[in-house]
């Protein structure tokens, strides 16, 4: 791959001194002289006048610039095209913004009139919740004070109730402890007369049981005293 070369503006009068430099050495039969005609015909295509390198920029710049003034000319007649519509837009918003205005001017003036109707209606209804809170307090006394003698009423009948309950559960108290003392007293009875009975049962088994020994004892001696007899 070539490396790349630093090209440089070269005036024209050095490169035609040159050349008479190269032909006078070659008239002199100098050996420098096919050095230096190597040397030019070697770099003489890149070299380069002023007047050249302006043409061509001249060109390069000319093409750039009819390019720009197209692209600059579309986006122009977009960007009038576009103003127009937004003219056109800004015409309609502001026939829409009178029209809005108008509407507005319009609705503060029923927004006032409804805020002096409102404005009445809460001096009235504060006149009127007064006046109702002053009944409902006037009622809610008279509430109070006949709930409050009913209560009085019907504690003073509970209270009577209570006494008369408790007079009933005293009499029933009484009344109980006067029968387990009775049930007590007959229990006592009982038990002296179950205990009297056992022991008159139990003298009589006595009894019984030694008449048995007895008639026992005499069947016995009387066994004997046979059997005796009979061996005599």
């Amino acid at each position: 791959m070539e490396k790349e070369r630093a090209i440089q503006c070269v005036p024209a009068e050095l490169m035609e001194r040159l050349r008479a430099l190269a032909a006078r050495l070659w008239e002199d039969k100098n050996p420098a002289s096919v050095h230096l005609n190597a040397v030019m015909e070697e770099f003489e295509p890149d070299v380069k006048t002023l007047g050249h390198i302006i043409s061509e920029y001249e060109t390069d710049y000319s093409g750039r610039l009819a390019f720009k003034d197209r692209e600059y000319a579309q986006k122009e007649g977009r960007l009038k095209e576009e103003i127009e519509d937004i003219n056109k837009r800004f015409s309609a918003l502001e026939s829409s913004h009178s029209a809005c205005l108008r509407k507005i001017a319009e609705v503060k003036g029923v927004l006032a009139a409804k805020e002096s109707e409102l404005a009445e209606l809460k001096a009235k209804t504060a006149e009127e919740e007064s006046a109702l809170n002053s009944k409902y307090v006037a009622k809610m006394q008279e509430l109070y004070d006949r709930v409050s003698k009913k209560e009085l009423e019907m504690l003073g009948r509970w209270e009577e109730k209570n006494k008369s309950i408790d007079s009933k559960i005293q009499g029933l108290e009484n009344d109980y402890t006067a029968r387990l003392s009775q049930l007590k007293l007959r229990e006592k009875a009982m038990e002296e007369d179950f205990n009297a009975r056992k022991a008159e049962l139990i003298r009589t088994f006595d009894k019984v049981k030694a008449g048995m020994d007895v008639r026992e004892k005499n069947l016995a001696a009387r066994e004997e005293a046979n059997g005796k007899g009979g061996r005599v």
